[in-house]
């Protein structure tokens, strides 16, 4: 399937970010955090309604509302300058990318996406001084669905600042910027930077080809395996199973598997996921506290001769998560969060690279509204990430039934493995 570029441009905002708005200081989230982009990709079937507008006319009200949206969100049409920690909010503009692909969307979201493809429905700038903190691409298709990518350098936000910018430009594009709500970026004033925490992020090592897949976890299955987990916790609380521990244990136990059958022997496996601490702590947080409010979870599970069980794993997962909750629940000053926060993410660039450990990184993207943004031909058939080099999966809510779609970069062999395993294939669809 052939995408062809039909334009880049710069969008600023449609009114100039008042001076004193001009420089927005790191948070010392933000610092912790590398400039890579993260990216996520909306899919739009061509529905009744879309046929009696002409695509370019669609991609006409996007740009328009892209800048609208942008004078409530200026950071991110500013500029990063490394040397002094902040945004210089100077209104240089985001990326915006319109393309024309070759094809059906039925075409492209029939089975596995092509990481390739992919990439190609999805090119940002590399991170460097004065380029754009965030790029949206618009790929028109054949059939007249649209798949939307956007992507934002972690410098400047979470998945909730994602979510938020999202459905804000939804909105806009629909209803009117006099529908959005306004949102709030002053968590760097509340947790300043102090030092740089990282002048440099370990080097991911890079030395496989990659392959993606969307394995599909339906909510008749998660409640099976919710009811089976409950009812074998012999604990006097009973406590109730997540979702996203479901899923994670699953694929951690698989994962696991898979690594002892192909190294010949048990290693120690380490298993992250972040928290969004908005409203997990006793501080006061603005309501729409855009930027990086977040930590990492990480559960080690110990070498054992057997293969751990599912249980097991899903009650250390469990368990992890409960106490981080626990104890950010009782985080009443800056400094405390600091250095909790601080150490989460020291722990978390320490296990990049470590070839000693099966290190299984997960993201959960689950319970944000990335399935309300829309722009007024109604909300996404799919929602998925992009795929970085890297060994990763991202959990994201399934829009319907309740399920989780994990999508998941592996090495090509290990892949082939994983969609084997029999937990994998009981599970999924």
């Amino acid at each position: 399937m052939k995408v062809e570029l039909q334009s880049r441009k710069l969008v600023k905002p449609s009114d100039p970010t008042p001076d004193h708005c001009r420089k927005l200081s790191l948070s010392f989230i933000d610092d912790l955090l590398f400039s890579k982009y993260v990216g996520v990709v909306f899919y739009y079937r061509a529905r009744e309604s879309t046929h009696k507008i002409d695509t370019r006319q669609r991609l006409r009200r996007l740009e328009e509302s892209l800048s609208e949206t942008l004078t409530l969100f200026y950071p991110l049409a500013g500029r990063y300058v490394e040397d002094g920690l902040f945004i210089d909010c100077n209104d240089q503009g985001v990326e915006f990318v319109q393309a024309k692909v070759d094809g059906t969307l039925d075409q492209l979201l029939r089975g596995d996406l092509d990481r390739d493809l992919l990439s190609c429905l999805s090119k940002f700038p590399p991170p460097a001084a004065n380029n754009p903190l965030a790029g949206v691409q618009a790929n028109g298709f054949n059939c007249g669905g649209l798949a939307i990518s956007l992507g934002f350098s972690h410098k400047i936000g979470d998945m909730y600042t994602m979510a938020t910018f999202m459905n804000s430009w939804a909105t806009a594009c629909r209803s009117g910027i006099h529908e959005v709500a306004t949102p709030n970026f002053e968590l760097p004033s509340l947790f300043p930077a102090k030092e740089s925490a990282f002048r440099q992020w370990p080097a991911l090592p890079v030395r496989e080809k990659f392959t993606l897949a969307r394995l599909e976890f339906s909510g008749l299955a998660l409640s099976r395996l919710k009811a089976a987990s409950n009812s074998s916790d012999s604990t006097a609380t009973n406590r109730q199973r997540s979702r996203v521990e479901i899923v994670s244990a699953l694929i951690c136990k698989a994962l696991i598997s898979i690594d002892r059958a192909t190294k010949g022997l048990p290693r120690p496996a380490l298993f992250s996921i972040p928290i969004n601490l908005r409203e997990r702590v006793q501080l006061k947080i603005p309501a729409n506290a855009c930027g990086n409010f977040f930590a990492q979870i990480i559960t080690p599970f110990a070498v054992e001769e057997t293969e751990p069980t599912f249980d097991g794993i899903l009650n250390l997962i469990g368990e992890a998560h409960r106490n981080a909750k626990s104890k950010y629940a009782e985080v009443a000053d800056a400094s405390a969060l600091r250095s909790m926060v601080g150490d989460s993410w020291r722990d978390y660039v320490g296990l990049l690279g470590r070839d000693e450990a099966n290190v299984i990184l997960i993201g959960s993207w689950c319970r944000f509204p990335l399935y309300d943004s829309d722009f007024g031909w109604g909300k996404p058939d799919l929602v998925s990430s992009t795929s970085p080099p890297i060994r990763l999966v991202v959990l994201v809510d399934s829009p319907v039934d309740g399920g989780i779609d994990a999508w998941i970069t592996l090495n090509q062999d290990e892949m082939v493995l994983f969609k084997q395993h029999p937990d994998i294939v009981a599970c999924t669809s």
